[in-house]
């Protein structure tokens, strides 16, 4: 069995303002230690996945930027999108360019912007899904599985999966389940009696399934689609890709792999894990993922704090000072400052979105 990864990395990442702009977007921040999010994502799959099946599908603008953080990754393995349409076109590209030049592999797909809390544990999920992967369900057809993030609270902010009791297969460490439906964000009402019941996981956005088998559930549920596949695979590696693919683009709708595929396939499968893991998606996510004590101020650059608490300050040069002030994020950049109530971090879109008006 061969393994293949294909990261996306095509966000803006518009909730990490004013760190994260268009022309330097979060999967090159370095917010969790020293790294960038995309080094950090390829350094924990190397060597489990070498560097020559790894793939990486961004945009076009962001191509040269990715090869800087991760210069021995072949140019040949950039995917570049015509424009960023959301996770399920970029599969669908990224799954026939990798099934072209790695027939019958197992692809794993993970965003390039998360953090994982125990890297050999993320490993040997992989591996397990891995061979799932390969194990024929009762209709003889292969699972698209997904790792199931066990919740740790009613969080509002990600998308649920309900595990069936079905098992389709098990290790010392993990099983692996049918899936009976997917939530998108839930309301807290919803969140809370998904923990009580119980059985209910975080979609974790990482999927690991046979490269065949994913393309062949584009074919049934999404037909109109399919019908563009052999034209952008006959093309791929040509001089004639670019424009194959753009009218591929032109053609589909936006939308997420969940939305489009996983919802509607009765081959869907979950891997519930244990280990750290955050999709880094706010301020207040990291700020979460990072605090290991409930009101200490998290620090990164230089800052003093007088009576104050529960605070993350994100410095790249002036002193920060804080004074009898509790809950906040400040992020000084090169050209801007963000002074956030952590409690309203999904709102930092609200900002981006008033500084592109202001430029029209």
């Amino acid at each position: 069995m061969e393994l293949t990864a294909l990261i996306m990395a095509g966000g803006e990442g518009k909730r990490f303002w004013p760190l994260s702009t268009k022309s330097n977007p979060k999967q090159f921040l370095s917010l969790v230690g020293e790294k960038s999010l995309i080094r950090q994502t390829v350094d924990r799959i190397l060597p489990l996945i070498p560097i020559e099946n790894i793939y990486v599908v961004t945009g076009e603008v962001y191509g040269e930027q990715t090869l800087e953080h991760i210069p021995e990754l072949p140019k040949e393995n950039l995917i570049l999108e015509p424009v960023g349409m959301n996770t399920a076109p970029c599969i669908a590209y990224g799954s026939l360019k990798i099934n072209k030049i790695h027939e019958d592999c197992v692809t794993v797909v993970l965003p390039a912007d998360h953090v994982i809390g125990d890297d050999e544990q993320f490993k040997n999920a992989l591996s397990f899904a891995a061979e799932v992967s390969y194990k024929p369900l009762d209709n003889n057809e292969y699972p698209l599985i997904t790792l199931g993030v066990t919740p740790t609270m009613p969080e509002t902010g990600y998308g649920y999966i309900k595990a069936t009791n079905k098992e389709i297969g098990t290790s010392e460490e993990y099983k692996a389940y049918k899936v009976e439906q997917f939530t998108e964000k839930p309301d807290l009402k919803t969140a809370v009696s998904f923990i009580d019941q119980g059985g209910y996981y975080w979609n974790s956005g990482i999927f690991v399934w046979k490269t065949s088998s994913i393309i062949s559930a584009f074919a049934e549920i999404m037909p109109k689609w399919y019908s563009y596949f052999d034209e952008v695979s006959s093309n791929i590696g040509s001089l004639s890709e670019r424009e194959a693919i753009a009218k591929f683009y032109d053609s589909v709708s936006f939308g997420s792999i969940d939305k489009v595929i996983l919802e509607h396939s009765k081959n869907t499968a979950v891997i519930p894990i244990n280990f750290p893991w955050s999709d880094i998606g706010s301020w207040f996510a990291l700020d979460d993922y990072l605090r290991n004590e409930g009101n200490q101020n998290l620090i990164k650059g230089e800052a003093i704090s007088v009576d104050s608490t529960g605070c993350m300050v994100f410095g790249s040069g002036k002193l920060v000072a804080l004074v009898g002030v509790e809950d906040l994020v400040v992020v000084e950049s090169e050209d801007s400052i963000l002074v956030l109530n952590k409690q309203r971090a999904q709102d930092v879109k609200k900002v981006v979105e008033e500084i592109n008006k202001s430029k029209k």
